[in-house]
């Protein structure tokens, strides 16, 4: 049965700026529906589409289609000015669904589904363009064609070892959203205090728990997790040993995602990409030159302080976590099979990695708006990349969470 679509109580904007970034790494996948509009525009006749395959497997054991890329990893109907032959010949209602709603982004909850936006989207990062709620009736009519409201969703496990009901999930993921819209606190300290709230959450026995016991029980922890932050802060501590490379190790799946970032498919730059793991892994002397628009740095450089930044350097990092906070897209879209404990750990822990990632590609000078633009694009892409949305990254969260690691690598980058 379908549900209502609604948008979130803050006002989100976007308007498509033609950047192309959504077209560059992205996996498209293609349903039947659209492989058949796919086929009606019959681009193997199209000249410039000779011997060029414009749809391939996912993978040598998944025959599920996706649109082709090029070795780059650039859609095959993307145009040098960044446009898509698709919409340029047959409209924008030609291209497959995916590619028509992002970056609306649909989260299902119980009883209704949460319209936002991807901020992977430098526009929507940025919050420029039209208000979201101006294009409700559209993304209605494309959700109702594509059958994406027809839908019946599991409540998110609380813990990894409990699930409970959507009741109880929403009842914490209120809590936490509480939090992180907390303005009385800058964002550092928001997270802090979402990182404590989980621990004490994970520390629960849900299952002797009475479902109305837990808006008072939330309340109590939610001020449990105020109390005794001022040492993290007056006594800062960067990450060490085994932890310090997990967080590395993380950093350089998140470096890939960079706008700027390019891979060739071949045996060279694979090799090339080993090395450069291995001396992020290693993280001493000098940084890997992963491409000419970073600049070289050392990995003793990434652990100075970045210095204050400006609200409007801040801005974009601040409503990237209130927005994901109030449509609970952190939990429901971005890591399938995750629990909203450890769903909100990965999400903070990707806050430091941003905050390293943007001394590399600062190196020296001052943050600006479109600096943290473009580490929200990379915290956003995150959320359901593969490599951060399976097992090996979940281990790793779980690692650092366990050596009570996570809220000392926020407070010690967040300066």
């Amino acid at each position: 049965m379908s549900v209502p679509i609604k948008t979130l109580p803050i006002l989100e904007r976007w308007e498509c700026a033609s950047c192309g970034n959504c077209c560059r790494g992205s996996v498209i996948p293609l349903s039947d529906a659209d492989m058949e509009r796919l086929k009606q525009q019959r681009w193997e006749e199209h000249p410039d589409f000779e011997s060029v395959r414009t749809v391939t497997n996912r993978g040598w054991f998944d025959k599920r289609a996706q649109l082709a890329q090029r070795p780059d990893g650039s859609c095959v109907f993307l145009t040098p000015d960044n446009r898509c032959r698709i919409h340029a010949e047959f409209g924008e209602a030609a291209k497959p669904l995916v590619c028509q709603m992002y970056p609306l982004q649909l989260v299902p909850q119980e009883k209704r589904v949460i319209l936002t936006l991807r901020r992977s989207c430098p526009s929507a990062a940025a919050d420029r363009g039209a208000e979201l709620q101006k294009r409700l009736s559209h993304v209605t009519q494309l959700a109702e064609r594509g059958r994406l409201l027809d839908i019946a969703i599991r409540a998110p496990s609380i813990t990894r070892r409990y699930r409970g009901s959507w009741t109880e999930a929403l009842t914490v993921a209120r809590a936490i959203e509480r939090l992180l819209v907390d303005e009385r606190f800058p964002l550092v300290r928001r997270l802090v205090h979402g990182v404590r709230f989980c621990d004490l959450v994970e520390q629960c026995k849900w299952r002797r728990l009475v479902e109305k016991q837990l808006p008072e029980l939330m309340t109590l922890l939610e001020d449990a997790c105020h109390q005794d932050v001022s040492d993290l802060f007056a006594k800062r501590q960067p990450p060490q040993g085994a932890v310090a490379t997990l967080f590395r190790q993380a950093a350089a799946e998140y470096l890939r995602l960079h706008s700027s970032y390019r891979v060739t498919d071949s045996w060279h730059e694979r090799w090339r990409l080993a090395r450069a793991a291995l001396a992020i892994a290693r993280g001493r002397g000098r940084a890997p030159l992963l491409h000419p628009s970073f600049p070289e740095v050392t990995f003793e450089a990434l652990e100075e302080p970045l210095g204050h930044l400006t609200p409007e350097v801040q801005r974009p990092f601040v409503r990237l976590y209130e927005a994901n906070a109030r449509s609970l897209q952190y939990v429901v879209a971005a890591r399938p099979g995750w629990s909203i404990v450890e769903s909100f750990r990965a999400f903070a822990l990707a806050y430091p990695v941003a905050l390293w990632i943007m001394r590399w590609s600062a190196n020296n000078r001052s943050p600006t708006n479109e600096d943290a633009i473009e580490m929200v694009t990379i915290m956003d892409r995150g959320q359901g990349h593969e490599p951060l949305a399976g097992s090996q990254h979940r281990r790793r969260v779980a690692t650092i969470a366990r050596t009570s690691q996570l809220e000392k690598m926020i407070v010690w980058y967040a300066q």
